[in-house]
């Protein structure tokens, strides 16, 4: 799964990742290190690339996804992930699945791993080895409410995690190489599909962090700084074996 994420919202990374033809100006001004799913109390909208006729737009949607059928409300169920071994069954999913791809920018991922004798589960940070921009596969959908207004929104498709993760989750976020980015945006659904594989092992970097992320308020550079060498959390968890 993934329900929190950090992106550093750099046009010139932008551009240079995504050939972004329109909307850069949309970006937000300062770097997100703790994104969490809208709630009732908040909305969280989050960058994604999509195509506009024939070229790639940046444009500032909630997240989670909001159902086209649901008059532009939240629904009860989490839609915050999708996954993709389901997704084109689902009502929820499977006219985005078709029609309404996208991507969406990252420079990591948290995920929290069960750890024995540990009362709270331990926050992983994951990201690129080289720690670039990257970007999970993700649905997008438009959905008109009772007052005529179009509320735009995400969700971020999962799969099978990695064997260097899964001692960590059991799924990840799918993420999208480069030259998948046409198949996935436009694409028909076999060319799409064909991304749908946990991403490399070799690709990624895995390693714990304080539990100071778990609080969604929280939102700074402490999110990611990796736990000090001598920290017992730290010795007690092995690190991901590459394959």
């Amino acid at each position: 799964m993934c329900g929190r994420y950090n992106v550093i919202p750099s046009a010139e990374a932008f551009l240079d990742a995504f050939d972004i033809g329109s909307g850069l100006e949309r970006l937000p001004d300062t770097p997100a290190f703790n994104i969490s799913p809208s709630t009732g109390k908040k909305t969280t909208r989050v960058p994604i690339v999509r195509m506009r006729g024939d070229q790639r737009e940046l444009a500032m949607v909630r997240w989670p996804l909001i159902p086209s059928w649901a008059k532009g409300q939240a629904v009860r169920y989490s839609t915050a992930n999708a996954k993709s071994e389901t997704m084109d069954s689902k009502p929820s999913y499977r006219r985005a699945w078709r029609q309404r791809r996208c991507l969406i920018p990252a420079n990591g991922y948290y995920e929290w791993q069960p750890v024995p004798e540990q009362k709270h589960k331990q926050p992983h940070h994951i990201r690129m080895v080289d720690r670039g921009l990257f970007a999970f596969g993700g649905l997008w959908e438009a959905s008109p409410t009772e007052q005529g207004e179009e509320i735009e929104s995400c969700t971020i498709v999962t799969t099978a995690a990695n064997p260097a993760l899964a001692h960590i989750h059991s799924r990840m976020p799918l993420i999208i190489p480069r030259n998948g980015y046409r198949d996935w945006l436009s694409g028909t659904t076999d060319e799409a599909r064909r991304w749908i594989h946990p991403c490399p092992a070799e690709l990624l970097d895995a390693y714990p962090v304080s539990t100071y992320v778990n609080n969604p308020a929280h939102d700074d550079p402490r999110c990611i700084e990796p736990l000090a060498s001598g920290h017992p959390a730290a010795a007690r968890i092995p690190a991901a074996k590459k394959s």
